[in-house]
């Protein structure tokens, strides 16, 4: 049997955190970062391009966690005939930004003090 010698400090502490609603998941890391870039820009299809997704698997996401949630995440309005259409946050897409976030940095807090142990 070998030892290998692997230095504490080449070891980190990992971690993944997703919002869940009636034990289903609704939110994570991808997810957030679409509401995001939706924010952002004004656009599912410019969201998607900046994150390097597709739209239908765009749609997909958000279409997904509004059935779970039963209600909507996205607003959207229709473009004329060039397209140009526009997507805004609801109150609910902006409720769950909040939570995952202040989630986030509650964790990477903890986990900062944990690695400075």
């Amino acid at each position: 049997m070998s030892k290998s010698r692997v230095p504490p400090e080449a070891l980190r502490i990992a971690f993944k955190i997703w919002l869940e609603f009636k034990g289903r998941p609704v939110l994570g890391e991808g997810g957030y970062r679409l509401l995001e870039k939706i924010d952002e820009l004004g656009s599912i299809m410019d969201a998607s391009k900046s994150l390097g997704i597709s739209y239908r698997k765009a749609m997909a996401y958000l279409r997904k966690m509004e059935k779970r949630l039963g209600g909507a995440v996205v607003e959207t309005r229709r473009g004329g005939p060039g397209g140009g259409g526009q997507a805004h946050l609801t109150p609910l897409a902006r409720t769950l930004m909040k939570r995952y976030s202040s989630a986030l940095r509650t964790i990477e807090k903890a986990l900062a003090s944990v690695e400075a142990s």
